[in-house]
């Protein structure tokens, strides 16, 4: 029996198949750098911040584990850009925290913003 990962998939061996899904989801994915603004409706207010995680660390936030959006109500992400080098994101992330809330709603409606490309 074939596995999700390779059903349907025509002319290919499931073996060969898998490897090569989880070869490019290694190169793809598992040295992607995330630099993330969410945004708190109920006290109107946005956290920046940095993961390689990006999807669990929302829910982190969700969930009250992190400390300083615990408590803050139900957290929606609103931006978010890749980085191939941690280096890269890391310095994103501290010129992001130094911004005002007009220039994070103005950089919300750029391009750069991955979160409306999707």
């Amino acid at each position: 029996m074939q596995s999700s990962v390779t059903q349907g998939v025509a002319g290919s061996s499931p073996v060969q198949t898998a490897k090569l899904i989880e070869r490019w989801a290694f190169l793809n994915l598992g040295f992607m750098y995330y630099v993330y603004i969410i945004f708190s409706e109920r006290h109107q207010i946005y956290y920046k911040g940095y993961t390689e995680q990006l999807v669990k660390r929302i829910d982190d936030h969700n969930q009250g584990k992190s400390r300083y959006t615990k408590g803050k109500g139900t957290w929606e992400l609103v931006f978010y850009r890749t980085f191939k080098e941690k280096r890269e994101a890391l310095i994103y992330e501290k010129k992001l925290k130094r911004q005002n809330q007009g220039y994070i709603q103005w950089l919300l409606e750029q391009s750069t913003n991955e979160f409306f490309k999707d």
